[in-house]
């Protein structure tokens, strides 16, 4: 019996399943170098001219597709691919060349599209080399036209497949039917590709990042796909598959008691309410966030908009996503925050050696403030629904807040000038995800109506530790009573100043956090939709009093596992109720 084997990736969408293996791979193209006659020129250019029309009908009836099964967000990136195309530059080098060379259409096409991929690939930030992708996916669809040949289709995936491919290209992953895929698993790709973004979309686990996958998968294997530490189980034994069969009967189990927790009040046990929003990625996530009784989405990030383009999409696009998005959520709130680009998701050509320390987020739409005022009037044009609010994201001096509440003052006025109705009354908050940020709070507090602390950063960069970075992820840790310190300090300012404070994060939906942040105060918690319910039966079965005293005795402590390991003692003597809820957490992480 073959050995198991775990390989490790990048989970990017979360879930835990077992399935058979469908290599999914394109067949290659062989394209040929054919001298032609003159007199055939003409003849040759218009077949090209016919397979471009072509292509962009199949690009369109997908996007039509997506439309209608997913949401218009996703299908934007088929935008970018049909400018792509259309592109003039390229189209006219490749008749050119079919002028001067007198060689076939598919050669001369092929060649054009491999100097412009060659081009792409060689640039310094990620988000221009992963278009590459996107050309490659554009040229085999207009040279198989060329060559009449049919196209492979990942609808055609049998019933219970794990996908396994190199890559699969942003068309093909928009085609991908949940009803039959249960799992996805790359050699490519990250949190910012398009498969991550329809895996999530369609709660399909995924792992990407495996390097070397293919070599060490074949067709029909049996293998467990677990997206929560993002890692492939080949040849799992027994007892392995018996323990995942087992925590996913319980997992369903579970989920059954938490059901009626979607629609419960979120009340502690002595009646204090507690906001519990969503954190959503792309407009199609409301339907999530409907679904499992977020009271608003405390967290809407706009990345997505940009990342899926060639550029900054227009004011009229980006209005048309946040006011449909503030129609459908309504009477709820909608927070909307201003791009987070640079990172993990750098877009322009500035190189970084520590991209996380360096040009991103606010800073970003300081220093572009077209961008940022280009955003800023499409989500005061949507705030009109009376249910928007704007948060600036990694804030991290008094002036910057100062700096960027003049420029949307300015907006403002411009838009009043203009006589485009807006709700000026709209609360702004901001992100507080750096130590600098919560040390000051004090002083931020006056510029602002609400703060949303950020604790994935604000750990990462109080810590000091890189989250994505496995020789010192175990260093990155929540409870840790300096992150712990900082977040009841940014509470107590808020609350001075008379404004609500929230948060955001994986923080903000683990059980076992749930007693101290209720403990410190917190008005609103916001996490992905899926964790909504387990946190409002968590939730109610607190009291006020309890919680403050175990949030003061939490602070006494000197590391992050003397506070784990007192919070589950103290759980299990006084919430057994929802003892099993912290423990299934607690495996997890571990």
């Amino acid at each position: 019996m073959a050995k198991e084997r775990r390989l490790k990736g990048i989970a990017v969408s979360k879930g835990i399943v077992r399935g058979t293996v469908f290599i999914f791979e394109t067949k290659k193209i062989e394209v040929f170098q054919t001298p032609i006659l003159s007199i055939y020129i003409r003849k040759e250019i218009e077949r090209f001219e016919k397979a471009i029309k072509q292509t962009k009908r199949e690009l369109m009836s997908i996007k039509e597709r997506i439309n209608q099964e997913i949401g218009a967000d996703f299908a934007q990136f088929l935008d970018a691919q049909i400018l792509m195309l259309e592109d003039k530059e390229i189209i006219n080098t490749v008749k050119k060349n079919i002028k001067d060379e007198k060689k076939n259409v598919e050669y001369i096409y092929h060649k054009v599209l491999s100097n412009y991929a060659e081009k792409l690939g060689a640039a310094k930030t990620l988000y221009l080399r992963e278009r590459v992708v996107d050309i490659w996916d554009i040229g085999m669809r207009v040279i198989r036209n060329l060559m009449g040949l049919t196209h492979s289709s990942i609808v055609e995936v049998p019933k219970d497949s794990i996908i396994i491919a190199h890559d699969i290209s942003p068309s093909d992953a928009a085609l991908i039917n949940p009803s039959n895929v249960l799992g996805i698993a790359i050699e490519v790709g990250g949190q910012t590709s398009h498969t991550a973004i329809t895996a999530r979309a369609l709660e399909i686990p995924a792992v990407l990042g495996i390097e070397g996958l293919l070599n060490k998968i074949e067709n029909g294997e049996v293998v467990i796909i677990d997206g929560d530490r993002g890692i492939l189980i080949k040849n799992p034994t027994r007892g392995r598959i018996h323990f995942y069969e087992e925590a996913k009967k319980k997992e369903l189990e579970f989920e059954k008691t938490l059901s009626p927790y979607c629609e419960l009040p979120s009340k502690t046990q002595d009646g204090r309410h507690i906001d519990i929003s969503a954190n959503i990625e792309f407009f199609a996530e409301y339907i999530h966030a409907r679904k499992y009784g977020a009271e608003g989405v405390g967290l809407f990030r706009t990345e997505f908009l940009y990342l899926t383009r060639r550029g900054n999409p227009t004011e009229e696009e980006q209005y048309r996503v946040y006011d449909t998005l503030a129609k459908r959520m309504k009477p709820q709130p909608v927070i909307i925050r201003t791009y987070d680009l640079g990172g993990d998701k750098i877009v322009t050509d500035y190189h970084e050696a520590n991209p996380f320390l360096g040009w991103r987020a606010i800073r970003v739409g300081l220093d572009n403030p077209d961008l940022l005022k280009i955003q800023l009037r499409a989500i005061l044009r949507a705030s009109a629904n009376k249910n928007v609010k704007i948060m600036f994201p990694m804030i991290s001096t008094y002036e910057e807040i100062r700096r960027v509440n003049f420029i949307l003052k300015k907006v403002m006025e411009e838009l009043k000038a203009k006589g485009i109705e807006f709700d000026d009354t709209l609360q702004v908050g901001i992100m507080v995800e750096t130590p600098s940020a919560a040390i000051i709070s004090s002083h931020l507090a006056q510029q602002v109506d609400f703060f949303s602390i950020g604790s994935n950063d604000l750990t990462q960069y109080t810590l000091a530790v890189d989250r994505g970075n496995e020789k010192i992820s175990q260093l990155f840790d929540h409870f840790h009573p300096a992150v712990l310190r900082l977040i009841k300090n940014v509470i107590d300012a808020g609350h001075d100043a008379h404004i609500w404070v929230g948060l955001c994060g994986e923080l903000a939906s683990d059980p076992l956090a749930m007693p101290i942040l209720i403990g410190f105060g917190i008005d609103e918690l916001s996490m992905s939709p899926i964790s909504i319910p387990k946190v409002r039966m968590v939730l109610r079965a607190l009291t006020i009093p309890q919680c403050v005293e175990i949030s003061e005795e939490a602070l006494g402590f000197r590391t992050a596992l003397e506070v784990k390991r007192f919070l589950r003692r103290t759980i299990h003597k006084k919430f057994p109720s929802i003892e099993m809820v912290v423990r299934k957490r607690g495996e997890k992480n571990e």
